[in-house]
């Protein structure tokens, strides 16, 4: 007996079968490739609005604990911040009431308040519901 060599001959039926595979596996894969995408956008998104809100809560508290300035002055000051961040439609918020009249080792706070509804550009995979809150606080000097 000699061996034969038995060559696996694909026929046009076979492959359209194949193909046909292929197209049921991308129409399952597909959507999922998709939400881990756009789900990693929104996140990373999410995550630049919160470190912009910190920074400009940490930069309005540095300016108003060094006694030089009102409230008005680091409200706007924050505004302007939020505003080169492309942050929208954030509040600020300064405690106590005065900077100038607070005694020297008073806390100094800068809440910051942003709306997740007015700060993301897609709403596929993370619900836009709430506000994030920042508080940066400092001991004026």
């Amino acid at each position: 007996m000699t061996p034969t060599l038995i060559l696996n001959k694909r026929s046009p039926h076979n492959t359209a079968r194949r193909s046909g595979v292929a197209t049921v596996e991308l129409a399952v894969v597909l959507p999922i490739l998709l939400m881990l995408v756009f789900g990693t956008i929104e996140v990373c998104q999410r995550i630049f609005i919160r470190q912009s809100a910190v920074i400009v809560a940490y930069e309005g508290a540095r300016l108003a604990a060094r006694g030089i300035s009102t409230n008005a002055e680091v409200t706007s000051r924050c505004q302007q911040l939020l505003t080169s961040r492309r942050v929208r439609n954030a509040t600020v918020t300064t405690f106590p009431a005065d900077f100038m009249q607070s005694p020297t080792g008073t806390e100094i706070r800068i809440t910051i308040t942003v709306p997740w509804a007015d700060n993301s550009a897609s709403r596929v995979v993370v619900p836009n519901q709430g506000v994030m809150t920042v508080s940066a606080f400092m001991l004026r000097e």
